[in-house]
């Protein structure tokens, strides 16, 4: 039996005097819910999302509809969420490109990370993978790293775009390692991937979604993985602290996100929702298939994480300026 037709069977029952908790059964939601991913299909988040959706669709009554809006580095999927009306049809599944993209990707003034949404859960984390093609001439990331200092500004990268969490990470590791690289942004991570693999640009930095197939079919070589520590599924690739960089540790939760105005009924439904699939079984096990991490942080713990999220992706941004 559905969570709406136990809802609905109980309603006579109700009293009055349940107040605010009866206000709050009678926003169950009646029409589907269209949970907008700001990241290209097959992504890691976008791999996230289509797990949680079936589980949640199941816990609201409601199917709950999965669609990619990638481009200008995740910008445009929170550009189009900020838009949308605040009826909770209508969420954003996202991670740090919320923030980062808007201070230092090419849409950055379309919307407020902060002012024009609200939390609604954090339901996991994943670390990125260093990758080059399989016949690169860099074995490890030293190699790499030493040809960036010996060709500053010729060694191409790919990226989902300017502001992704895959341009941040190689900003992030040439600060930490003092060279330069040429960035090649792209609409969305998968045609960096796959320009990546073809040898068009030297190396990528990717979520295990996008680059675990891949590895595990000889197309790339992962050099590092840039969590604190290794990942199962590639047991022999090094950390960045392994490989001498010490710092260099990019994760990226996943989560969701509202218009602001969304009431707190169906915000505290859905949120519910989520830390049900969060605290299961099944979302324990993808995440280790998937090399990420349950984190649950539902929507008030959410909600109180974001203003430091935001100055910590404008100090990264800064460092994109700097060039």
């Amino acid at each position: 039996m559905t969570t709406r037709r136990r809802f609905l069977q109980a309603l006579p029952a109700l009293p009055a005097a349940l107040g605010g908790g009866f206000a709050r059964a009678r926003t169950l939601p009646d029409k589907p819910i269209h949970l907008v991913v700001a990241a290209s299909p097959g992504t890691t988040i976008d791999n996230a999302a289509r797990f949680v959706a079936e589980p949640l669709s199941q816990s609201l009554g409601v199917p709950v509809v999965v669609e990619n809006r990638p481009g200008a580095g995740g910008a445009l999927g929170s550009a189009a969420v900020a838009r949308a009306p605040a009826d909770g049809y209508t969420l954003l599944m996202t991670g740090v490109t919320h923030f980062s993209a808007r201070y230092s990707g090419e849409a950055a003034a379309t919307y407020d990370p902060l002012a024009d949404f609200r939390a609604v859960a954090r339901v996991c984390s994943a670390a990125l993978a260093v990758v080059v093609p399989v016949k690169s001439p860099y074995r490890t990331l030293a190699d790499l790293v030493n040809a960036m200092k010996a060709r500053p500004g010729e060694i191409d990268y790919g990226s989902g775009g300017v502001g992704s969490t895959s341009h941040l990470c190689t900003v992030i590791l040439n600060d930490l390692t003092r060279t330069r690289a040429r960035h090649v942004p792209y609409r969305g991570n998968t045609q960096a991937v796959t320009d990546t693999v073809a040898g068009i640009v030297a190396f990528t930095c990717q979520g295990s979604g996008g680059v675990l197939p891949l590895i595990e079919a000889g197309r790339l070589r992962a050099l590092a993985v840039t969590s604190a520590r290794r990942w199962d599924a590639l047991p022999d690739v090094p950390t960045g602290p392994e490989c001498g960089i010490p710092g260099f540790e990019v994760a990226s939760w996943m989560g969701v996100m509202a218009p602001a105005r969304t009431p707190d009924a169906m915000v505290a439904l859905v949120s519910d929702g989520l830390a049900g699939v969060a605290r299961s079984p099944e979302f324990k096990a993808f995440c280790d298939k998937q090399s990420m991490f349950v984190e649950l942080k539902e929507q008030r713990e959410f909600q109180a994480s974001l203003p430091e999220e935001d100055a910590r992706w404008r100090r990264v941004a800064a460092l994109v300026k700097q060039g």
